[in-house]
């Protein structure tokens, strides 16, 4: 793991909040929430350095962490839900680990109660299904095994709106901390609905020029490239015949070389 801290990257504003615990006094605070959280992301990239998967970043914003992977569109469902999950089975752990310390008196009593809060929070707030939490993934993930890649978003996406408007009329203290998480998580949603056209083109393109191991294969009755799923080799009715999604992508990036 020593290899691994230099792709920290710690963002201005979180430094911002951390001095703002400091200056009232709450060092103990940030020092459970930040290493819950750290604690978190290490789950992502023990899984990740598993799998095999190049981690760009560990980014620790204000609001938790993210873990950023240079893996492809295609990754398998199951290895999607494996970096995802990983997260939360950490925090699990930590459960654990914590009680462990407590009962063997390595950890005060009142301690002990402020890190069972913040973990169950902070566990909890990762598993609403809002972009670009865990919980998000997961369910994508989970949709993109029943349908297309591309419902599979729009779906994902849908819920992910409901899921902030009703987490907003929860959070209805007014508090600094409430407004940070509500604009970034509504900054991210937006980012995600701007970038999915350029994500379902990598999609396409992936398939194109990749080889991917497929787990299912699928007959279409109709050409329609919007039907591909993840995981999923698909053959498409043309006349008489079917046609494989190989030569359907090939007359879309006919110009390409």
């Amino acid at each position: 793991m020593k290899s691994i801290w230099h792709l920290f990257k710690i963002k201005p504003a979180t430094y911002i909040l951390i001095l703002a615990f400091l200056f009232t006094g709450l060092i103990k605070n940030i020092i459970l929430i930040y290493g819950i959280v750290i604690f978190h992301e290490l789950g992502h990239v023990l899984i990740t350095k598993l799998l095999k998967y190049k981690i760009l970043s560990i980014e620790i914003e204000p609001m938790g962490g993210i873990t950023k992977i240079d893996k492809p569109i295609n990754t398998p469902i199951k290895e999607e839900l494996l970096i995802a999950s990983m997260g939360v089975i950490f925090q699990l752990i930590l459960f654990g680990l914590f009680y462990i310390l407590f009962k063997n008196g390595l950890v005060l009593r009142n301690t002990y109660i402020m890190f069972i809060n913040y973990n169950k929070t902070i566990l909890l707030f990762n598993l609403l299904p809002i972009i670009p939490l865990d919980g998000y993934i997961i369910l994508k993930s989970i949709l993109e095994y029943i349908m297309s890649f591309n419902k599979a978003f729009y779906l994902s996406f849908l819920i992910s709106i409901v899921s902030v408007i009703l987490f907003m009329s929860y959070k209805q203290i007014f508090s600094l901390n409430n407004y940070l998480i509500i604009s970034f998580l509504i900054y991210k949603i937006y980012r995600e609905y701007k970038e999915f056209k350029f994500k379902h083109l990598k999609f396409l393109l992936e398939r194109y020029l990749g080889k991917f191991k497929y787990y299912k294969i699928k007959y279409n009755m109709k050409i329609n490239i919007n039907d591909l799923k993840k995981d999923t080799y698909h053959y498409f009715k043309n006349n008489n015949s079917y046609i494989s999604e190989k030569v359907v992508l090939k007359d879309k990036f006919k110009n390409i070389k």
